[in-house]
């Protein structure tokens, strides 16, 4: 429940700032793409589309994400969500990239500005 929490949350924090922000809706409006974050067994997840400037966040799983950040688990998840310790967690195997990790650069850089 917490992790679903933390992606609703970051998913409103990315709309309120795009509505506001001008140099952050040009920020966005560079990439075409969507980012899934997600549990290892896929039952738990958000994914976030940008495309042309507009944001999409959605619960569940995407189809075909440009990018996934899997988390072994969900309570690993909020853990690493909250503490911002990403690289830590890629680093002892608790979160994999799948996919285009320009891509998950950019969303990391996106989702600080948001915040």
């Amino acid at each position: 429940m917490k992790f679903q929490l933390v992606l609703w949350i970051l998913g409103r924090k990315l709309l309120k700032k795009a509505k506001k922000d001008t140099e952050f809706q040009k920020k966005i409006s560079e990439k075409n793409c969507t980012v899934q974050i997600k549990t290892a067994d896929n039952s738990r997840g958000r994914f976030y589309t940008f495309n042309d400037g507009k944001i999409v966040t959605e619960k569940g799983v995407a189809a075909n994400p440009t990018v996934a950040l899997v988390f072994k688990d969900a309570a690993t998840g909020f853990t690493v969500l909250k503490s911002g310790k990403t690289v830590e967690a890629v680093q002892n195997g608790s979160l994999k990239l799948e996919g285009d990790g320009g891509t998950a650069l950019w969303f990391s850089g996106v989702a600080k500005e948001a915040k």
